[in-house]
């Protein structure tokens, strides 16, 4: 193998690995540090990744049983939270919506999302039907539709 075909197989290889990379501890910055912990004082290991692409630390932990996905700027500012929650503490709203506009679908998981202070509720749903089996749908705290998007 010659030296141009080894330079471009690992150039092709260092482009392809995602801008997601784990970090240790050590390496994020203390406002963010500072900042999961305030929020999340009972959190337990965190996981530290970083997004070159977008200068984002993010912080993956498990609390209570449940995952959180904590992405934040290297200030400390939080700018996205998603958090597994159990089906029966989805807002009645939400959850009479989906009865009504997706009968035959029943819930399997939920995600509260919260994004430059605005919440919604990623509901990931499943028919036994032939036609479309799987739904992901984002509703607002009232019961509003968001968007869908299908996946057979």
């Amino acid at each position: 193998m010659n030296i141009s075909r080894i330079l471009t197989t690992t150039l092709a290889a260092a482009f392809a690995l995602p801008a997601l990379a784990d970090i240790p501890a050590s390496s994020v910055p203390a406002p963010v540090k500072e900042q999961v912990q305030k929020q999340y004082p009972n959190a337990g290991a965190i996981e530290w990744d970083f997004d070159n692409d977008e200068d984002i630390y993010e912080a993956e932990f498990r609390l209570n049983g449940l995952e959180y996905e904590v992405k934040l700027y290297p200030d400390g500012t939080v700018c996205l939270v998603k958090a597994d929650m159990r089906l029966q503490d989805l807002p009645a709203p939400v959850t009479a919506a989906i009865a009504r506009d997706f009968p035959g679908y029943a819930p399997r998981r939920a995600k509260q999302i919260t994004a430059r202070g605005a919440m919604k509720y990623r509901v990931d749903c499943r028919s036994e039907s032939a036609a479309v089996r799987k739904l992901e749908l984002y509703y607002a705290p009232d019961g509003k539709l968001l968007s869908r998007k299908a996946d057979d």
